[in-house]
């Protein structure tokens, strides 16, 4: 028999994917960053703490929905703001792997 999935249930695994898939970026670009590892455990402590923040956010806007008589009129409104929380933290991830990359090319030169 075949399961059909609600529109939640989908946001939420494309959300949660795509968070997963940010986190393991940020991680190996931390892991072949060219910084001293004070400098590394000091940025990782700072982004884990805003990233922590963020998640928190969008996992209690996702795993606390409206009533169902709130859902139809506040559902677009949710989508946008965790597409909106998920863009920035892949912008800032993407913004630290830039950073990373360009340390790593300037230690090389």
């Amino acid at each position: 028999m075949k399961k059909t999935y609600t529109t939640g249930e989908v946001v939420r695994a494309g959300l949660l994917g795509a968070l997963l898939g940010g986190v393991a970026g940020f991680v190996v670009g931390l892991l072949v960053a060219p910084e001293t590892g004070g400098q590394m455990r000091r940025r990782l402590t700072y982004q884990l703490e805003h990233l922590g923040e963020r998640l928190q956010r969008l996992s209690e806007q996702l795993l606390h929905p409206p009533r169902p008589g709130e859902a139809r009129r506040s559902g677009e409104a949710l989508v946008a703001s965790a597409r909106a929380e998920a863009e920035t933290i892949r912008q800032d991830i993407d913004a630290l792997l830039g950073d990373l990359r360009r340390k790593r090319t300037s230690a090389n030169s």
